[in-house]
């Protein structure tokens, strides 16, 4: 909305989630953010050592967004590191794709599925730092997070012009889900194909932040 025009209200609502974000929903005791904290964002003693990270990896490019339409590199440099930082996290070193949520950091316990819209998530992140600077971190992770979505995720090896919307931890699919991804899909698409578009009008060249 503040892309289209100035509204003091919505830009208060933005600053106060930058900071919330940042600042009250990072943990840096193991430098991932805390979804669930207190109403005086307070550290909540039963879920300080959880962390969803797919959630916060989704937030995270949005924050990316935000940074360019204020044509802040402070903001997008800070945003890149977490988000760089939760992906890795996130990764399965073993099957590959990304897992979403860490119920436990201290005893490693993670939710083993793998949900569609979180590797896409990643794919709008990646493409966006890679974009606007270049960075071989973004390009060698973006091409990772590709090659396992088009390996797994993609239904057209089964005649199938869709996607699955999760698949267990070794890459298969469940054949009967109970949803059907109407939004992340999409949105993802659309976005990486304008960020695409403006790269070839720029002649592959990096499109800056500021």
């Amino acid at each position: 909305m503040l892309a289209f025009r100035k509204d003091p209200a919505i830009e208060a609502i933005a600053d106060r989630t930058i900071d919330a974000v940042m600042k009250k929903h990072y943990n840096p005791d193991f430098g991932l953010i805390n979804e669930v904290i207190n109403h005086d964002m307070t550290r909540n003693a039963d879920l300080a050592r959880m962390s969803y990270v797919g959630h916060a990896i989704e937030t995270l490019w949005m924050l990316l967004y935000e940074a360019l339409r204020r044509k802040d590199t402070a903001l997008f440099n800070s945003v890149t590191g977490m988000f760089m930082r939760h992906v890795e996290v996130a990764w399965d070193d073993v099957y590959g794709g990304a897992f979403r949520s860490v119920y436990d950091v201290d005893e490693n316990t993670w939710a083993l599925d793998k949900v569609t819209w979180l590797q896409e998530e990643i794919l709008i992140g990646t493409l966006c730092i890679f974009a606007h600077t270049g960075s071989s971190w973004a390009k060698e992770w973006f091409e990772r997070m590709y090659a396992y979505a088009m390996d797994t995720l993609s239904l057209k090896r089964h005649g199938y012009a869709l996607w699955a919307t999760s698949v267990n931890r070794r890459g298969k699919i469940e054949p009967r889900g109970n949803r059907c991804e109407n939004y992340h899909h999409p949105r993802h698409l659309m976005l990486n194909l304008v960020l695409l578009d403006k790269l070839v009008k720029n002649g592959g060249k990096p499109l800056g932040v500021g």
